[in-house]
């Protein structure tokens, strides 16, 4: 029974996660060793009910049906993926889809447009929440208190327009709950502008965002900010249909 015991822990660790999380991470929640959880994951990744993404590990396919509460990322992404790719050319920009995962984000997919001038594919990369489109998105789901306790990491200034104080974040937050969608401005890069919006499935909970960048003298360029956003929110409401 103890073996039992030992994956229903593993499992709900990472069930409990709506990203990817560390062996660590894992071993904190669950009190086991390194060695034998690391084992452990191995047999559960060789039967699908555990899938490893760069090194970090999240529930796999194979247990969708006992993950009601957290979609596993696999599914999230291949739900997402024609949509990503659909919006990169409506827009001729990169779309990535983007997740929390602890105490950063992880761009979990990317697709990228055709263009004479390409912007970095950050799939697979984890960014801070306050310097992405994407990372505000989700930080809008947080409590205040939450906010507060992350303003106050003094949080890193990538370029002179990246937002660190609780006053801006809080506007950022605003700009999410009012309009669906926040814009950030060479916040990350001095040559990258970015706008993103939430996944939300039929609960009303947000399992990820849509975040599309692209060099700032080009996007959004001449075209309206309110008609990308407008592309941008439909395609975000449609992956969360799908979640169902």
């Amino acid at each position: 029974m103890q073996a039992v015991d030992r994956i229903f822990s593993v499992l709900r660790a990472l069930a409990r996660q709506p990203g990817t999380t560390t062996l660590a991470d894992l071993a904190r929640r669950t009190s086991l060793p390194k060695p034998s959880l690391l084992r452990l994951l191995a047999a559960l990744e060789d039967q699908g009910a555990v899938q490893s993404i760069n090194g970090r590990y999240a529930i796999g396919p194979g247990l969708a049906s006992l993950t009601q509460e957290t979609p596993p990322i696999s599914s999230l992404r291949e739900i997402a993926r024609p949509h990503l790719v659909e919006l990169a050319g409506a827009l001729h920009e990169n779309v990535s889809l983007t997740v929390a995962d602890d105490d950063h984000t992880l761009y979990l997919d990317t697709a990228v447009a055709e263009s004479s001038v390409m912007v970095q594919d950050w799939t697979g990369e984890r960014l801070p929440y306050h310097a992405s489109a994407g990372g505000l998105v989700l930080m809008s789901t947080w409590s205040p208190a939450d906010i507060s306790r992350y303003a106050a990491t003094r949080p890193q200034a990538f370029t002179a327009a990246t937002v660190t104080t609780l006053t801006g974040l809080r506007a950022k937050i605003d700009e999410v709950n009012r309009t669906q969608v926040v814009w950030t401005h060479q916040e990350f890069s001095d040559d990258v502008n970015g706008v993103g919006t939430p996944i939300t499935d039929a609960t009303g909970t947000v399992r990820g965002a849509l975040n599309a960048y692209g060099p700032s003298y080009r996007f959004p360029g001449s075209r309206a900010p309110e008609e990308i956003a407008r592309k941008l929110i439909a395609a975000g409401q449609a992956i969360g249909t799908r979640l169902g």
